[in-house]
């Protein structure tokens, strides 16, 4: 029988969606690299991110409605205006940062994180915001403290760069206790209640009612230092936006197109490794079981039956519990439970090929059981276990993202099911955040059906085969 492709359609598609995932997983793995795949857990590397933001794109969709949500933006230091006023041991350094706002929704939030370099007289830090409307507010003013190695409230560090020089680095945010006494100092130029505001829908609001000032705003950093050493080495503002990247943000600020990459690996792992391994006990066992028979066949089959009616997913709960939630260890449970069903299938297979004639004519001419297993019954079995071994790929992989949802993954690992179960846990799927939930979802839909087709094509070509 002539092969056709149209008789394999699904099994083309399956090809496809798998090459998609390995092209995935090879940029990933050669382009991303390994320090900074791990950091996903680490809160400290996703600090410039926002926090809960929805894809860029979703902005497209908002045009025909004439509303724009308001996007990530960061500003390096290179991007402010520099002046500097310079008088005998004194100096006023200003950086303007000019953002152009033209939404019409208060963004996240801001930060201004900056490292400061400053000898043994402490500069002092001010931040100023200038609006559209003409107002200024100061919203921060802080005197540096000059004792090297002291942590400050702040989160500041200060660290030791020679017998006179110090360093300092510090990150104000808009939710601060002195941003926000800062500004309710300003209270009396408002119409409304600035009680329970965030900063931002202070800063960002007209004075009449609270909705968005359009406009261009100058946030304005300022040091005033009494000596020549001090010198800012770093600055950034970073504007909180609400839409961000391919996929968005989490509550974590982590990065979701991130994490659905670095995944990929972690998906294909599990699934690939917990089906070779299973398929191939579960071949030789069942092939073992079947050509035998009698007692010795018996007996396997009555241990393949203890393993099917194990409850699996309650046992790998009270596992995890009980003797930890690493991914190997994962794996090795997905194994052990995994091979019973592929061996009853090539045991009652194995019973049939051993009847037919020509196997039975070449037991009559002598030849081992080796070579009659080797020629006859594995050549028989390929193509129905490697139909099921497509099949169990996306079962492991299944079976990890259930644990995983439920809390008794490996947290070291960002799989789908880990990102699903954080989701959950931050009541994503209540509060609206769609962009959490959708693609980790879809990823495992797309990585279990691209193996279900590819083994549902390689079971009918196999069921040809035999017909022939």
């Amino acid at each position: 029988m002539k092969f056709r492709l149209k008789n394999y359609k699904g099994g083309v598609l399956g090809i496809v969606l798998l090459l998609f995932l390995i092209g995935i997983t090879i940029y990933t793995v050669l382009y991303i690299p390994a320090k900074e795949r791990s950091e996903w857990n680490n809160p400290f590397h996703w600090i410039n991110y926002p926090k809960n933001a929805a894809p860029a794109w979703v902005n497209y969709f908002l045009i025909p409605f004439q509303e724009q949500l308001p996007e990530h933006k960061i500003y390096s230091k290179d991007e402010a205006v520099i002046s500097t006023y310079t008088e005998t041991d004194f100096k006023m350094d200003n950086l303007t940062f000019d953002y152009e706002f033209i939404f019409g929704q208060f963004p996240s939030g801001f930060s201004i994180p900056f490292s400061l370099e400053f000898g043994d007289i402490p500069p002092a830090v001010e931040i100023s915001v200038k609006r559209p409307d003409g107002l200024a507010f100061i919203i921060y003013f802080n005197s540096l403290d000059s004792v090297p190695g002291v942590q400050t409230n702040g989160g500041a560090q200060l660290s030791n760069l020679s017998s006179q020089q110090h360093e300092q680095s510090q990150r104000v945010f808009s939710s601060s206790k002195e941003v926000i006494d800062s500004l309710m100092e300003y209270s009396n130029l408002f119409n409304f209640s600035l009680s329970e505001l965030p900063a931002e829908k202070i800063i960002f609001s007209e004075t009449n009612s609270n909705i968005p000032l359009k406009g261009t705003y100058q946030f304005i950093f300022t040091t005033y230092s009494f000596d020549n050493d001090a010198i800012l080495r770093e600055i950034n503002l970073i504007i909180e936006g609400k839409v961000f990247g391919l996929l968005g943000t989490d509550e974590f600020r982590r990065d979701i197109a991130f994490g659905i990459m670095i995944g990929t690996p972690v998906a294909l792992l599990i699934g690939v490794a917990v089906a070779s391994t299973s398929t191939t006990i579960g071949l030789f066992y069942g092939l073992i079981a079947g050509y035998k028979g009698g007692k010795t066949g018996t007996l396997m089959v009555i241990v393949i039956d203890i393993f099917l009616s194990i409850p699996t997913m309650v046992l790998f709960i009270i596992l995890s519990l009980n003797f930890g939630r690493s991914l190997l260890f994962l794996i090795g449970l997905f194994v052990l439970f995994g091979w019973p069903g592929l061996a009853l299938i090539n045991r009652t297979f194995s019973v049939q090929i051993k009847n037919y004639p020509y196997v039975e004519a070449s037991k009559l001419m002598g030849e081992s059981d080796f070579k009659v297993v080797l020629r006859h019954i594995i050549p028989q079995l390929i193509p129905f276990t490697l139909a099921n071994f497509a099949l169990t790929v996306p079962a492991a992989i299944l079976a990890e993202s259930a644990l995983s949802f439920l809390g008794f993954g490996d947290p070291s690992f960002p799989t789908w099911g880990q990102m699903l179960q954080d989701a959950h846990f931050s009541s994503a799927e209540i509060l609206g955040y769609w962009w959490w939930i959708l693609p980790p979802g879809l990823m495992i839909s797309i990585t279990s059906i691209a193996f279900i087709l590819i083994g549902r094509s390689l079971e009918y070509r196999a069921k040809l085969s035999k017909k022939q």
